[in-house]
């Protein structure tokens, strides 16, 4: 932009001043002049001056003109200057050493206030503030030993520190009532069915059951419809006919499938089972029983029945339930 505005300042100082028109001049509309050679038949320019409808221009003085240009360049350098990204390295250079001499010069600048670091001390800290620090440990330890002077000399009972405090936190299962099946004193126990006769009873077991698998819990899972004994252990803890999932935690009744996920979904489930066994993964699936948790009989074959050597009647097998199955001596 200021190359272009140098090289229109060149051309107009080149231009003359030009008093009055020449007669072989002629003046357009839109502002340009041309010459062009002397014509016998046009009319002279004092005919065109008298002209109602010519068009006249007047003295142009490039003198102002150019005068003009350099305060208009003069505005332009200044915003130049205010606009950053347009500023060329030699305006750069220019602003910078305008500002380093406005700037405080360096024998103003109390130099006392500085503390050069000890290379050879302990520490580069200052040696003032550890003393005070130093001082201050001190005094603590001081008073903590006057205040046990005195309560060694009265006789009074030490405050509990904090550590007793965390130690005497309420146990979280103490507000759940204390139901125990068999075997769940220290463990989970979860009593389902795998019957799809009533589908949000299976649902509710269902959900209940991956909760704890993805909480990573060891967790003993009875199915009531596998096994008729679990029915009626169930049904007797809780003193009805109630149907399952119900879940129990270190021999506290926790609930059925709604209490469990309303305590999870408050953050409240799994500080219940702290101190259980996590399942790593590592054990996997129970080689005896593919993680059903029963296995078929090996009296009867699920039969139920065994016959007697000779002629006689099939009696009824005792180990195993009403489905010819036993639970498995594995992992239940």
């Amino acid at each position: 932009m200021k190359a272009m505005k140098g090289k229109l300042l060149k051309k107009l100082k080149t231009v003359k001043a030009i008093g009055h028109l020449k007669p072989d001049t002629i003046l357009q509309v839109s502002g340009y002049l041309y010459t062009s050679p002397p014509n016998p038949a046009r009319p002279p320019l004092a005919a065109i001056e008298e002209c109602p409808n010519s068009v006249q221009r007047p003295d142009i003085n490039v003198t102002e003109l150019i005068k003009d240009l350099q305060d208009e360049g003069t505005d332009f350098d200044s915003q130049l200057t205010d606009d950053k990204e347009n500023v060329s390295p030699e305006e750069t250079e220019n602003v910078v050493e305008s500002k380093l001499k406005d700037e405080t010069p360096s024998s103003e600048i109390d130099v006392t206030s500085f503390r050069r670091p000890d290379l050879y001390s302990g520490s580069l800290f200052d040696p003032n503030l550890l003393a005070a620090f130093e001082q201050a440990v001190m005094d603590v330890k001081a008073r903590e030993a006057e205040r046990r002077k005195r309560i060694e000399e009265d006789g009074e009972e030490e405050p509990p520190s904090k550590s007793r405090r965390i130690d005497q936190t309420p146990d979280p299962l103490a507000e759940f009532k204390e139901r125990c099946p068999p075997g769940g004193g220290e463990s989970v126990v979860l009593y389902t069915t795998g019957l799809r006769a009533i589908r949000e009873t299976f649902e509710d077991c269902h959900k209940t059951r991956s909760l704890l698998e993805n909480l990573r819990i060891v967790f003993f899972e009875r199915d009531v419809s596998m096994h008729s004994e679990y029915k009626e252990e169930m049904w007797r803890i809780l003193g009805g006919k109630i149907a399952p999932p119900r879940l129990f935690i270190k021999g506290r009744y926790i609930g059925g499938a709604e209490e469990v996920i309303g305590l999870h979904e408050q953050g409240r489930l799994k500080p219940l089972m702290q101190g259980l066994p996590m399942d790593d993964g590592r054990q996997g699936c129970c080689e005896g029983c593919v993680g059903l948790r029963f296995i078929v009989c090996f009296n009867c074959d699920g039969s139920r029945k065994i016959l007697p050597e000779g002629d006689g009647e099939a009696i009824v097998c005792n180990e195993c339930n009403e489905n010819g199955l036993i639970v498995c001596p594995f992992c239940s």
